[in-house]
């Protein structure tokens, strides 16, 4: 019987080409996107090679504001998880993690060690 997966893929974003930006071209970051994808499969082995595929389908190109080229290219799955419904409807967990602290650490403190980017300010 099939049952639903939610699959945490990871992209990487390329930038090749000559930015018409100097701000741009100091920049020191390299940016990727985690993707939490959900499909419907016979195991946890069949649901990662279906998000793998759709992954895969998933990637492209395009020109950006600062004149390069910025292809996303899938790196990996990075984690399955089997959902527990059956049915898909609103409100359904479709991922869940773990984040595992110190003792000692408010929950501020896990706020702004973990989710600081996440968040609107």
């Amino acid at each position: 019987m099939d049952r639903w997966y939610s699959v945490k893929v990871l992209f990487e974003s390329i930038h090749t080409g000559q930015s018409n930006t100097s701000l741009h071209e100091e920049s020191n970051e390299k940016w990727f996107e985690e993707s939490v994808v959900v499909v419907r499969a016979g195991s946890a082995e069949d649901a990662e090679r279906r998000a793998l595929r759709h992954a895969e389908q998933s990637e492209h190109a395009y020109r950006n504001g600062h004149g390069e080229t910025v292809k996303w290219r899938f790196v990996r799955v990075i984690r399955v998880f089997e959902l527990n419904d059956d049915v898909i409807t609103d409100g359904t967990e479709v991922y869940s993690n773990f984040v595992v602290a110190r003792k000692s650490d408010s929950v501020e403190d896990v706020i702004n060690r973990y989710y600081t980017d996440e968040l609107d300010k």
